[in-house]
């Protein structure tokens, strides 16, 4: 990565990893409220409920998954999402 404003994020699912992406943020729905991640976030792990995702990308565009609950986990710049069921809604 480039760019210190940004990280990695992972998306894993049973069958097969969506790609990486590099973002700039991400907005997940944790079992106790929203929770947001920027770049250099401490580590976590934190339970997540089912709901939408909101990633904003390197470039600024928006993305939100619609995601089944999981778990969130981040480390080094890197935010692994793991769930069952994510479907992507482009804006």
């Amino acid at each position: 990565m480039t760019n210190t404003n940004t990280f990695q994020l992972e998306i894993v699912l049973p069958e097969t990893p969506l790609p990486a992406r590099t973002v700039s943020s991400i907005d997940v729905p944790a079992t106790d409220g929203r929770l947001t991640v920027l770049a250099n976030h401490q580590p976590l792990i934190v339970a997540l409920q089912a709901g939408s995702v909101i990633v904003k990308d390197a470039k600024g565009q928006i993305e939100t998954l619609v995601i089944s609950a999981g778990a969130l986990q981040v480390e080094n710049n890197i935010a692994t999402i793991l769930v069952r069921d994510c479907n992507e809604n482009k804006k």
